[in-house]
């Protein structure tokens, strides 16, 4: 009798549709059928979708921490002869080593903000903030991190990646030179906290209230135009950061793109804003 094929073996499986408690609608809502404020059960409903975001960016800290086990205990090996490249390529469709590599680094970070914060951080905050825990700790870090995050909750401000990318940065040029390890996270955790600011959240959520009740005159279009702008901005230095868009780009193509900011940038320049009662400084710029 000739052996039957091996079944193939199923892995555990993850967070599924039967353990959530989201369903869809039969008719969907309308202005007039839903209104106001959420109620009980709408608010749970939400409560439930939000837990799929979560879901999502705690499995992706969650990955790293598996990918560690796999590694160190050698559990990729398979039948004997298996490396850790094939591995990844077999069982994580093609994961690359050096992201491989850069998940298991944060994933400690990653969890430690969760903890300190009650819900986990997008991807894009945790590669921004891993520089600040690796000058000073993982709990300094999140510390930090959930002190300005909870900040510009309070002020109804988006917390934006660019916006630790520049604080990291201010913070970890006060400890150039500094060669002790212990003063040098002393000099990094102080200058995170003494980074100036345009303002805080708190306080421009508050001049922004005052002006809307205090004056009835319409939103002036030039601040519109520039918030429009910092989103384009920020949507920029986004795309640049993308590792498998810069393989993929061509050097003609890249200079192309290049050429077309810098002009973008020149238009801007020339750009003048006027006052009614005076004559503004167009060569002041504010950092």
């Amino acid at each position: 009798m000739q052996d039957q094929p091996a079944e193939p073996q199923m892995r555990a499986q993850p967070f599924t549709m039967e353990h959530w408690g989201l369903t869809l609608p039969d008719v969907d809502a309308t202005p007039e059928t839903a209104h106001g404020p959420l109620d009980e059960q709408e608010q749970r409903l939400l409560t439930e979708a939000h837990r799929a975001v979560d879901n999502a960016r705690t499995a992706r800290w969650m990955l790293g921490y598996s990918l560690e086990v796999v590694r160190r205990r050698r559990l990729y090996r398979g039948d004997g002869a298996r490396t850790w490249e094939q591995y990844l390529q077999q069982e994580h469709d093609g994961l690359s080593t050096s992201e491989a590599d850069r998940l298991q680094k944060t994933w400690r970070l990653a969890q430690t903000v969760q903890k300190e914060l009650g819900r986990p951080l997008p991807d894009s905050h945790l590669r921004k903030l891993q520089p600040y825990a690796e000058r000073t700790s993982d709990q300094e870090a999140a510390r930090a991190y959930a002190e300005l995050y909870w900040a510009h909750q309070e002020g109804g401000v988006r917390l934006i990646a660019n916006q630790i990318q520049q604080r990291v940065k201010k913070a970890l040029a006060a400890a150039k030179g500094v060669s002790d390890p212990a003063e040098r996270s002393q000099a990094v955790s102080a200058a995170w906290t003494t980074v100036p600011e345009v303002g805080m959240p708190t306080q421009r959520a508050e001049t922004k209230h005052e002006q809307s009740s205090g004056s009835n005159r319409s939103p002036d279009p030039v601040d519109g135009a520039l918030e429009l702008l910092n989103v384009a901005r920020q949507a920029i230095e986004n795309a640049t950061e993308d590792k498998a868009a810069r393989k993929a780009r061509g050097s003609e193509e890249a200079q192309r793109q290049q050429d077309a900011i810098r002009r973008i940038g020149r238009i801007l320049s020339n750009v003048k804003v006027d006052a009614e009662d005076g004559i503004v400084d167009a060569e002041r710029v504010e950092d």
